[in-house]
């Protein structure tokens, strides 16, 4: 909560006995502050929750990790690994749900689900992928989150160095994060398998929405020439600037955070060993392999774990969620109400 004296009153007055709104007065609000409840906010594991703060604080060059659980509200993933499926927090159909790909195994000749997301399988069938990727594309109304918010503030406060992210949805770039890396890719672009022609998001868009499989425009070969969204398939290659990137700022960095990521797939799954000599914060709801070394594991809900990080620092995460300060137009001056 803000210190009155830092932060005084607005001068326009107040009515009287009027009623201030509070931090959950909203649904959103109150989710939040009942995960908070269930932070530790005291200690993490490795040392006390104030020296994980002091290294937010002295480091000026840090590298953000963000998988599939860093962003848990209102967020589109697509975990890309074995057996995870499609997340169903943003209301996203999973793979065993009734009308997901288990369910359709035998229409569409699939061994498993995660077939559909193989370049080699793909290039022979790709119905099953145009056929569920109306639930693979974000839908614009959907929001960055907190986290979002923080690697952004971070940025703007000139001590980001890189945002590797695992997820495909593009809102790190909504949020306004410039310095971020897709090691999955996106869906902003897409590509012919055979001639390379580039598509933009709004040309595939229908495509992808119908279920009705996109063939190149540039290319004769129909049956090779099928357009395919820019995210990284099982049998491709992830970013040839991926490593560059990281003898670069493996040599910089002096801070690395992991927000959701359970670093089991790579190429980020050696992202620790890459950068073994710089100290490692773990923001998660659940530890990970014991094998996995942390100088401080941030173990909660991570909008709540940077919420109470940028308190403590002394910093304004601004964000849909949670707002420092409600300002309303009142009797034409503004009003603070200080939450």
């Amino acid at each position: 909560m803000r210190d009155s004296q830092k932060y005084p009153q607005s001068k326009a007055k107040r009515r009287k006995n009027e009623t201030l709104p509070r931090a959950g007065d909203s649904p959103k609000e109150e989710a939040l502050d009942q995960v908070s409840q269930s932070v530790d906010f005291t200690k993490t594991e490795g040392g006390s929750f104030h020296a994980a703060v002091d290294l937010f604080r002295r480091s000026k060059r840090i590298v953000i990790v963000t998988g599939k659980q860093a962003m848990p509200v209102r967020c589109f993933r697509l975990t890309i690994r074995l057996g995870a499926g499609i997340s169903t927090n943003a209301g996203i159909p999973d793979f065993r749900s009734e009308n997901g790909i288990y369910s359709r195994l035998d229409e569409f000749k699939l061994d498993t689900p995660e077939d559909i997301f193989h370049i080699d399988f793909f290039k022979c069938n790709p119905q099953p992928f145009y056929t569920f990727s109306k639930n693979l594309i974000s839908d614009t109304s959907w929001k960055p989150t907190l986290c979002h918010e923080f690697v952004k503030l971070l940025e703007a406060k000139k001590k980001l160095l890189r945002n590797y992210t695992q997820n495909i949805d593009g809102l790190e770039k909504r949020a306004g994060v410039t310095r971020v890396l897709q090691v999955h890719g996106s869906f902003s672009t897409a590509r012919c398998t055979a001639c390379k022609y580039k598509a933009t998001f709004e040309v595939i868009k229908p495509f992808l929405e119908t279920g009705k499989v996109m063939y190149c425009p540039k290319c004769f070969e129909r049956k090779e020439g099928i357009v395919k969204p820019d995210i990284v398939f099982f049998g491709e290659k992830y970013p040839p600037t991926y490593d560059k990137l990281i003898a670069k700022d493996k040599a910089q960095a002096d801070l690395i955070v992991v927000m959701g990521s359970s670093l089991k797939i790579f190429p980020i799954a050696g992202i620790l060993d890459q950068m073994s000599e710089v100290p490692a914060i773990l923001i998660n709801k659940e530890t990970l392999d014991a094998k996995l070394k942390f100088d401080h594991v941030m173990k909660g809900d991570s909008d709540a774990i940077v919420s109470e990080i940028c308190r403590r620092l002394g910093w304004d995460l601004i964000s849909p969620l949670l707002m420092p300060a409600i300002i309303n137009e009142r009797d034409g001056g503004l009003v603070e109400f200080v939450v």
